[in-house]
């Protein structure tokens, strides 16, 4: 993985200007293939405690996300390899952005057939409202890793680029009266990555395939000084 200092300024500089940077070629496919052969019956058994009416990790019709943490401290393996969960590329352009931080949540993020359409959020609190003219701070950082492909039809997570620089208490009194937002859809293929503030306005979209589009969430947080 090139980690020269011209390639680190080029993410710091796509990472500060969207919001998000994808990482092509990022992960051997190898990994990624033994990642989802270890995560697959992980994902089985989430699907059967929805289907029982455990709702606790409903994120919207057939859409779940949920913290693969303990899975990953009593399995080991891939899903616990330095490259997803320590990765020093990642962690070196965490540290450019955040300053101090801790790891966050390690989790999954899967909408299966007939998932709907998530509303716009960010990933940090927006239920204080602020003066709208202070600079907002970088306060959370994921790695997202794919486990398959990520097309426009399975699912793929939609990003407004540049919304990580606005403050979005009372988001939902004004996006939904624009004629248009100008979004992304981001499409991923294995291997590739993609690290994004948490403070940007991104949603699920709907999964239109017979197969759950699997996103993995390496978290970071910001520490107080």
């Amino acid at each position: 993985m090139p980690t020269n200092a011209a390639q680190k300024d080029l993410w710091l500089y796509e990472l500060r200007l969207h919001g998000f940077v994808i990482l092509p070629g990022f992960l051997p496919i190898d990994l990624i293939d033994a990642m989802h052969e270890q995560f697959e019956p992980i994902y089985r058994g989430e699907l059967a405690r929805l289907q029982a009416g455990d709702m606790s990790s409903l994120r919207g019709r057939n859409r779940v996300s949920f913290d693969i943490q303990l899975y990953i401290e009593k399995l080991r393996g891939p899903l616990d390899d330095d490259r997803f969960r320590r990765n020093p590329v990642i962690e070196e352009l965490v540290d450019a952005v955040l300053g101090k931080w801790r790891y966050g949540v390690t989790k999954a993020e899967c909408p299966f057939q007939d998932a709907d359409t998530m509303a716009w959020h960010p990933d940090v609190p927006n239920d204080r409202p602020g003066d709208p003219l202070d600079p907002v701070r970088p306060m959370r950082v994921t790695f997202n890793v794919p486990l398959v492909d990520v097309t426009d039809s399975n699912g793929p997570m939609e990003i407004i680029p540049g919304s990580h620089r606005m403050h979005h208490y009372g988001i939902q009194d004004f996006i939904y009266r624009l004629p248009r937002v100008h979004s992304v859809k981001v499409l991923m293929n294995r291997g590739d990555a993609m690290l994004r503030d948490g403070n940007a306005l991104h949603r699920g979209t709907p999964n239109l395939t017979d197969r759950p589009r699997i996103l993995l969430d390496q978290t970071y947080r910001a520490l107080d000084d």
